[in-house]
């Protein structure tokens, strides 16, 4: 259905319009963007009695995505990432089941991440390798060099937390899914007299900790991973493994982007020091409360 033959079917008529980004406001009442979704999801999310979303008016095949213009409330953002975490525990919990998959799956997620933490190990240790055969250090390999001790402790911190993971679920066929968000920022949130969560184009079905991981990862400077997890935990209660899985993923480092500008390269070094820095000494803190046998490298 083409945008003018929905607006009609619906007897919306256009009295004054106005762009935010890629979207469009009409009568400051309803808002579209051109239609990316391939699936009901919005019709599954009511089945499973979670409603946290604009009302939505358009269906997969429209030519846009129409909706409910909320007009949201101006909140601290400290207050509206809680929010975010409330709300998506009740997604997981809404959504969860167990799916039986194949032990050989089980096996290939551990090798998978086994190989990318090796990859970037290596990566680092060909990369301070470099750093120390200059004669003068440029400011970012200077701040890289300085605190590399860092990322390799996050490195096999993270290993730690993927092998006692696949101790707990080697042997286990049954494997906790729910529908994930995929996309969680502090912007995708909206707040009236309800909460609403917007921009639904990475959701999926997936592990429930993958939302937590991205959230953290996109808000780690204004949120800590004991927050997180409190606030979560009160409407969905992790697994042990579940844990385990998702402090690996949080302490893998990413490669350094390849700036041509050294302002750009110092910013992306400072960022990834400071990320891990606080990740891996929250988690160091976490092995060591929740377990008085943690080798005492950590």
């Amino acid at each position: 259905m083409t945008k003018d033959e929905l607006l009609n079917k619906l007897g919306i008529k256009i009295q004054s319009i106005r762009k935010i980004k890629s979207q469009t406001v009409i009568n400051n009442k309803y808002i579209y963007k051109q239609m990316i979704r391939k699936s009901d999801l919005y019709d599954y999310l009511l089945t499973r009695g979670f409603n946290h979303f604009p009302r939505v008016y358009s269906k997969v095949g429209d030519e846009i995505e129409l909706m409910d213009y909320i007009n949201s409330k101006d909140i601290p953002k400290e207050q509206r990432l809680e929010d975010l975490v409330y709300i998506t525990s009740i997604l997981h919990l809404n959504t969860s089941f167990d799916k039986v998959i194949d032990i050989d799956k089980i096996k290939e997620i551990y090798e998978t991440t086994t190989n990318r933490l090796e990859y970037i190990k290596k990566y680092y240790l060909d990369k301070q390798n470099e750093i120390e055969e200059e004669l003068y250090m440029s400011p970012s390999n200077y701040l890289l060099i300085r605190n590399i001790s860092t990322l390799y402790k996050s490195i096999d911190l993270s290993k730690y937390y993927l092998d006692k993971w696949y101790t707990l679920v080697k042997d286990n066929t049954n494997i906790r899914y729910s529908f994930i968000h995929g996309n969680l920022k502090d912007n995708n949130i909206l707040e009236d007299d309800n909460i609403y969560l917007i921009s639904w184009d990475k959701s999926r079905i997936d592990f429930p900790i993958i939302d937590l991981e991205i959230l953290y990862k996109n808000n780690y400077l204004d949120i800590n991973i004991d927050n997180i997890l409190s606030i979560y935990q009160k409407k969905y209660k992790l697994k042990e493994e579940e844990i385990f899985l998702l402090f690996s993923y949080l302490l893998i480092p990413d490669v350094l982007n390849n700036y041509s500008s050294e302002y750009l390269r110092t910013k992306d070094v400072s960022n990834t020091v400071l990320y891990f820095d606080k990740t891996y000494n929250l988690l160091k803190n976490y092995s060591k409360e929740s377990n008085n046998n943690t080798n005492n490298q950590y």
